[in-house]
């Protein structure tokens, strides 16, 4: 039996990074978890490069970041296969999205939640940037979130 990647033992959330700036929106698949609950920090880790990066940057650090739902699973395959490509995945995808918030990155309908960051420090690392990030407004929507190990797709169930 071949030994998979070290990365993919560890379970972690499926999350989407949804940005905007001016009348430009993308969203890209990322990587994130708590560092503190006591000030609502978030570590988020992207690809370098990507339109979703760029637009962080242009809006000042400014981003959110989704909870996949059990639900949701078609919209990571096609966001994995989208990977890299410079256009906006939302009108790509045709990704619907809950009512619109002035000046904030659209969210996809179906979500388990989600979180409005604003960058706090950044760190690159290989091709990768590693955001923390200060959460500034977030809501529960209600749904069982999807989590990734070992390339497969999992929901929580409570025990």
């Amino acid at each position: 039996m071949e030994k998979c990647s070290a990365s993919h033992l560890l379970s972690c959330p499926v999350v989407f990074v949804s940005t905007r700036y001016e009348n430009q929106t993308d969203i890209m698949i990322g990587t994130a978890m708590f560092v503190s609950e006591v000030e609502s920090l978030l570590a988020v880790s992207l690809t370098k490069g990507h339109l979703t990066s760029q637009l962080i940057e242009k809006a000042g650090g400014a981003f959110t970041v989704i909870a996949a739902s059990e639900g949701q699973e078609d919209l990571f395959k096609k966001l994995v296969e989208l990977k890299g490509v410079e256009t906006d995945k939302f009108a790509a995808l045709c990704v619907s999205t809950l009512p619109e918030r002035p000046s904030k990155p659209p969210i996809p309908e179906r979500s388990a939640a989600w979180f409005d960051c604003q960058t706090v420090a950044k760190q690159e690392i290989y091709h990768y940037s590693v955001l923390i990030a200060r959460v500034t407004d977030y809501d529960d929507m209600g749904k069982p979130p999807l989590i990734w190990h070992t390339d497969k797709l999992f929901t929580l169930n409570p025990l």
